[in-house]
């Protein structure tokens, strides 16, 4: 039940989401020995994130529409961040706000990493059900995808600038900070 894995460098550690069982695997960098296995405060663990602003290890949990956050160097459980809807994918600015897009309903939520509060939520409409979130950190614009459809989010304001056509049954984004370009994988093979 593998989903997602997050690497913590400075930690030496690698963190891995086991949907089937609901817990984290925490691994040695180096040698690849599992350290612990930690049990989440939800189900059905998807997409990781480890964010080196503030230590943390966020973890999304699909079937109860929650995050797990566990300290990285500890691999305790420090907290539980609810939402409104599923959780999919995340990002984070390097500077304290993490963003997750909310597939089920079609918004980006705006974390603050060091009170593990929802500060905003922000609609992508046009666009439904994201899957992959992208950042650029420079110009401070978010990229989430859906079916067809890039959405381009302010990250500081939320407000959609652009939408931009993509292939069918996308699933993840990424951002190119040197080229700065952001490119969908697409089910079409687009």
């Amino acid at each position: 039940g593998v989903h997602g894995i997050a690497l913590a460098p400075e930690f030496n550690k690698g963190f891995i989401t086991n949907g089937k069982d609901s817990t984290v695997t925490v691994f040695d960098l180096k040698s690849y020995a599992s350290i612990a296995r930690v049990k989440v405060t939800g189900a059905n663990p998807d997409a990781i994130l480890y964010d080196s602003f503030s230590k943390k290890v966020f973890v999304y949990n699909g079937r109860t529409s929650n995050a797990t956050v566990m300290e990285a160097s500890t691999n305790k459980v420090i907290g539980t961040i609810p939402f409104d809807g599923k959780p999919e994918f995340s990002v984070c600015d390097g500077k304290g706000k993490v963003y997750v897009n909310i597939e089920d309903k079609s918004e980006v939520c705006m974390i603050n990493s060091s009170t593990l509060k929802v500060e905003q939520t922000w609609s992508i409409k046009p666009g439904e059900e994201p899957s992959g979130l992208a950042i650029d950190n420079i110009a401070h614009r978010l990229f989430s995808v859906t079916d067809k459809l890039m959405v381009i989010l302010d990250a500081q304001s939320g407000k959609v600038i652009t939408t931009l056509p993509i292939g069918e049954r996308v699933d993840g984004v990424a951002f190119d900070p040197t080229l700065k370009r952001a490119y969908s994988s697409n089910g079409d093979g687009k």
